[in-house]
């Protein structure tokens, strides 16, 4: 990935997408007008941080991103794996709708989704235009909602697996997600056996790999590129929120893409 900084905002891009075709970025948490555990850009409106600075912070990001506040098209992150379209911006009065994957093929269109852990799967299709982001924690990676994404953005725009090019966002670590017994249950009573190979057993507990087992579904799904900078939301907290080692007292980072 790269780093731009912009009017005191640092964000940053996936090398492997076409700057020509498709604009985004990954904001941190740098350059904002939240303070205490929000400091300083939080884009989270319900994790308790002044409405006012939250929505201060949406209008800088848009500014710098170089997009109408009004072309936003968002939901309501859920932890499933619905799958929505967004055809056209929400309009402001129209209530979230529940889902964890967005995927448009118009460029008046911008996407954006908040994260502070959980994997942010950033998808585009050079060659039928489209982008797409998904929200992948433990309980999506666990419903592959990668695959789900693939299959569902092949039905919709025909897109080819093999043309995907995904980015995986800023995310925990499987260093730092320590899981329970009954998370270790769920996997493998999903993915039999391959569960094990991302479930690490410590003298402390036991560790998820989020991104390689978001990583093994993607592969699966057939999909053709794939970039991981490895960066640890837990081992950075200067940069980015992190919702396990902030004991869920911190913000939300955003991320937006559109097509050009």
């Amino acid at each position: 990935m790269k780093e731009i900084q912009n009017e005191g905002l640092v964000y940053y891009q996936f090398t492997s997408f076409d700057p020509n075709a498709v604009d985004h970025a990954i904001f941190s948490r740098v350059g904002g007008s939240s303070v205490e555990v929000y400091t300083s850009f939080n884009l989270g409106g319900t994790c308790g941080d002044n409405p006012a600075a939250v929505i201060a912070n949406h209008e800088k990001l848009f500014k710098v991103f170089g997009r109408s506040f009004s072309s936003r098209f968002d939901v309501w992150q859920v932890h499933g794996k619905t799958i929505l379209f967004g055809d056209e911006p929400r309009p402001p009065d129209k209530k979230h709708a529940p889902a964890d994957g967005i995927f448009t093929d118009k460029p008046e269109v911008t996407l954006i989704m908040r994260f502070a852990d959980c994997v942010p799967l950033v998808f585009h299709d050079p060659v039928q235009r489209v982008v797409g982001i998904v929200h992948a924690g433990w309980q999506g990676t666990l419903l592959k909602i990668g695959e789900e994404a693939v299959s569902a953005i092949q039905k919709r725009y025909g897109s080819r697996a093999a043309d995907l090019h995904v980015g995986l966002g800023p995310s925990i670590c499987g260093k730092c997600y320590q899981i329970g017994e009954d998370v270790r249950q769920q996997f493998l009573k999903a993915w039999g056996s391959e569960a094990d190979q991302f479930i690490l057993r410590e003298p402390d507990g036991l560790y998820l790999d989020l991104w390689g087992a978001n990583e093994m579904v993607l592969r699966q799904a057939g999909v053709g590129q794939i970039e991981n900078p490895r960066i640890c939301t837990a081992e950075n907290l200067d940069a980015w929120y992190s919702y396990r080692k902030e004991k869920g007292a911190t913000g939300r980072f955003a991320v937006v893409i559109a097509l050009k």
